[in-house]
């Protein structure tokens, strides 16, 4: 059978995405190779009075004939369905489905049929009307100053103060059990439970009831669990704690001085240290902005385009969504093979979501011609190395690295893809708050 004669015809299947492809393969062909495959095999056939690789060709059959078979007919396969796919010119997306069609007695072969998808023909949707935001943030004295307090906060010591009242921010130590309906609850007892005031380890309510209390006192009060607690047994329930307190301990915070910025490795003084501060606080909240913008015009872009995308490219992406899930959770230290198994489907939406952009994505820095550059990555490069003593040395060491490289390009790519899109949408500036931003307070 001549290779022009394998590929038969190629047709649409109902879906937009799915495709099939009719192979075709001469019995000759298939017991052409049959026999070559016997042949390699009869190499190392052995049998009882035999020597190795001399088994009579008639034995070597009946032992192996149907596994050469086999692999002559997938290599055969194999081979047509290659052909027929260069030369449909078809973009395929993942492997192809290939089953038994039957025989074609008049050509003397078999036939399979080959059913695949292709990739989807993506269109720029027109961004005219679309009324997208680019943030700002300012970075003041004020933000200086208060990220110095909370690495102040960070470094905070405590002494023990008898006769103290416990207070926002002292770090107290108490025994506490839990009733309801008069019997201990699971979790809601303890012995020499430390924490801090204000940090929002318990409750509100039970730290209320502790505020004002000193070592040695004991109180007994009511407390009702939010109907969202997240146990149970517990969403909303009414209990009764009491509590005895042990230990009160007083906070107290390193003055922001020379000696202070030196504690933290700053040479230079304190003015030196809010220079770094400032510096840092800026790219991160250049970053933050960045991100919050790109993950906006994403989120609208999705809401505009509508095509298909391949199932089977779908689900190559939510396999890695579940093997980083799993991968999450053993960072945590959780076994996933304790844990139940994910359900089927969970991330499919994501995924498909994914998929979606990422082929949106990548046919538009191919027609606007707005991959990133090498220059560009060299930009975000000497940023990255700004906070560092040699900048220079950590730039080339950057450059150097094609892992790093190639994530800086594409770093560049993103931006460039959200900037064309804002060029085209309606945009307008928004302020952002520091402290949401930066997710320091819940968003409102």
């Amino acid at each position: 059978m001549t290779e022009q004669d394998q590929t038969v015809k190629t047709e649409q299947a109902p879906s937009s995405l799915e495709h099939k492809l009719e192979l075709v393969v001469a019995e000759a062909d298939l017991e052409k190779a049959a026999n070559a495959e016997l042949k390699k095999l009869a190499k190392d056939a052995r049998m009882p009075g035999f020597r190795k690789g001399h088994v009579p060709m008639d034995q070597v059959r009946a032992m192996y004939g149907e596994r050469a078979y086999g692999n002559a007919l997938n290599q055969l396969v194999g081979q047509a369905w290659m052909k027929a796919a260069q030369e449909s010119d078809l973009r395929i997306a993942g492997e192809p489905s290939i089953v038994d069609s039957g025989r074609d007695e008049e050509k003397a072969a078999l036939l399979f049929t080959a059913t695949f998808e292709v990739f989807p023909d993506v269109e720029i949707p027109d961004f005219s009307s679309l009324e997208l935001k680019r943030y700002t943030c300012t970075v003041g004295d004020a933000e200086v100053e208060k990220t110095i307090d909370v690495m102040r906060r960070q470094r905070v010591s405590f002494t023990e103060e008898e006769g103290r009242a416990a207070q926002a921010d002292d770090q107290v130590t108490l025994d506490f059990k839990g009733t309801k309906g008069g019997e201990a609850f699971k979790g809601g007892t303890a012995q020499d439970y430390t924490f801090v005031l204000g940090q929002g380890r318990m409750l509100p309510e039970f730290e209320t009831a502790v505020t004002g209390m000193k070592a040695g006192d004991t109180k007994t009060f009511p407390m009702t669990f939010p109907a969202e607690y997240g146990i149970a047994e517990l969403n909303g329930a009414e209990v009764e704690f009491e509590v005895t307190v042990k230990k009160v301990c007083e906070p107290h915070y390193p003055e922001i001085n020379d000696e202070f910025a030196q504690s933290l490795g700053v040479e230079g003084g304190i003015e030196k240290m809010r220079s770094e501060i400032r510096a840092n606080l800026e790219r991160e909240v250049k970053a933050r902005l960045e991100n919050k913008t790109k993950a906006e015009v994403m989120e609208a872009v999705n809401g505009l385009i509508k095509f298909d995308v391949p199932k089977a490219i779908v689900a190559e992406e939510e396999q890695s969504l579940t093997q980083a899930a799993m991968q999450d959770l053993a960072a945590r230290g959780m076994d996933p093979k304790k844990l139940p198994k994910i359900p089927e489907g969970l991330f499919t939406e994501q995924a498909s979501r994914r998929v979606r952009l990422g082929l949106f994505v990548s046919t538009l820095v191919e027609k606007e011609k707005i991959a990133g550059t090498e220059e560009q990555a060299r930009a975000i490069a000497e940023e990255i190395a700004s906070s560092y003593e040699d900048p220079s040395e950590v730039v080339t060491y950057i450059m150097g690295d094609a892992n790093r490289l190639f994530n800086l390009r594409n770093q560049a790519t993103e931006s460039n893809v959200t900037e064309w899109i804002l060029s085209k949408a309606k945009t307008s500036e928004e302020a952002v708050d520091f402290d949401q931003l930066m997710g320091q307070q819940p968003t409102a």
